[in-house]
């Protein structure tokens, strides 16, 4: 009887020490599962650089406030409407241009005239020209901070986005835009560098 509850004991043990050298996983997905399920993090993303031009071309005057502080200005909420055109460096033409057109832009700025400085941010709804957009818009936020030289303000902006609705969904944009503009303002221009980015 006791040599009957050794091999017992025995047995299970070789049992337990088979099962764990096994070389097939103890979850439901195989190796050869795992290696295909991890393609999705091995997916390229699709990168499309631009340059571009952007423009004011009016905006809503009853929109927003501006104070003038002790020194200083601050402004809120303040409506223009811009126009983007947009040039494609690897010359394709058989890829739509999904970011030229119109947009409604939201300005806030707190700026010290004393100092020759402002910090500048805000808001751009951007909706392209292209009928390949299918009804998608750009929805970016955008800051940075400005200096006032002898000409006017230079402000270097930070810009990322992303697409909703249509062809834009899944799409990022990101983007530098040099703004000059006049010391009052308006008129200003912005010189874009960027790129959008797609899986």
């Amino acid at each position: 009887m006791k040599a009957l509850k050794c091999f017992a004991v025995l047995f299970s043990f070789v049992g337990l020490t088979l099962v764990g050298c096994s070389d097939q996983l103890q979850s439901p997905v195989s190796p050869t599962d795992q290696s295909i399920s991890g393609l999705g993090s091995l997916e390229k993303s699709i990168i499309r650089e631009f340059t571009a031009i952007m423009v004011p071309t009016g905006g809503d005057p009853n929109a927003g406030f501006t104070k003038y502080p002790d020194g200083k200005i601050i402004m809120r909420g303040i409506l223009q409407t811009i126009n983007l055109n947009v040039t494609y460096p690897d010359g394709r033409t058989d890829l739509p241009d999904l970011l030229s057109g119109t947009g409604d832009l939201e300005l806030n700025g707190t700026v010290d005239i004393i100092a020759g400085t402002g910090f500048f941010w805000g808001k751009l709804t951007l909706t392209p020209a292209a009928p390949e957009a299918l009804g998608g818009q750009w929805q970016l936020t955008w800051h940075g901070k400005g200096t006032l030289g002898a000409s006017g303000w230079i402000v270097p902006l930070k810009e990322l986005g992303h697409g909703e609705g249509g062809a834009l969904t899944g799409i990022q944009v990101f983007l530098d835009n040099n703004i000059t503009a006049a010391p009052a303002f308006f008129p200003w221009t912005g010189a874009v560098n960027g790129y959008t980015k797609s899986h």
